[in-house]
């Protein structure tokens, strides 16, 4: 079974102390890193994730959305955290950043909502013959939640897994709607390390 590993948006603006920060997202992001040093064998490929949002984008409060300013393009804060990003750049022999929430006109929590991600997700697919994704990432609420769901209808020959130990959430009562909807899905595995 060939796998794909997809990190979502482990970005210092999601962990602690960061712009929207998710709590204990640090110590998780730590210990995804070690995962990644001791299970990238596994895998044919990995694909990283980013928010890369314009100063003028819609979800922010100054524009009428409903987030503080976060992972605005070129920032300190919108950096993959350096643990993760070094045990990507150390175990894989291509791994790929790809992005969302460019347009400032609408919300990307899932990466399948950006095109040119979405076609560049789809042809590491094809290239490595990926038939499962793992998953990993901030927030397991929002962005993997909206990512996965999205997936299923984008990619409907591929099986998702979704490694709950590294994907922090921001509350509790959207992490169990999430987490009722993988019990609900035959395509979807809540992987409990």
């Amino acid at each position: 079974m060939k796998k794909l590993l997809l990190v979502i948006d482990c970005q210092l603006d999601f962990m602690d102390g960061g712009k929207l920060g998710v709590n204990g997202s640090t110590p998780i992001m730590d210990n995804l890193a070690l995962f990644i040093e001791n299970h990238a064998k596994e895998y044919e490929h990995a694909i990283a994730t980013v928010d890369w949002h314009p100063v003028t984008h819609c979800s922010f409060k100054d524009n009428g959305g409903i987030w503080p300013q976060h992972c605005i393009q070129y920032s300190p804060g919108s950096s993959i955290y350096q643990p993760v990003l070094l045990a990507l750049y150390n175990n894989f022999h291509t791994f790929e950043v790809v992005t969302k929430g460019l347009n400032e006109d609408h919300e990307e929590y899932s990466i399948f909502k950006n095109v040119t991600s979405n076609h560049l997700i789809k042809e590491a697919i094809k290239k490595f013959s990926i038939e499962e994704i793992d998953v990993v990432g901030i927030a397991y609420d929002y962005c993997v939640a909206d990512s996965v769901k999205d997936g299923l209808r984008e990619l409907p020959d591929i099986k998702f897994n979704v490694i709950k130990k590294y994907c922090p959430a921001i509350a509790k009562e959207s992490a169990q709607e999430f987490t009722d909807f993988i019990e609900n899905s035959s395509r979807v595995c809540l992987v409990e390390e």
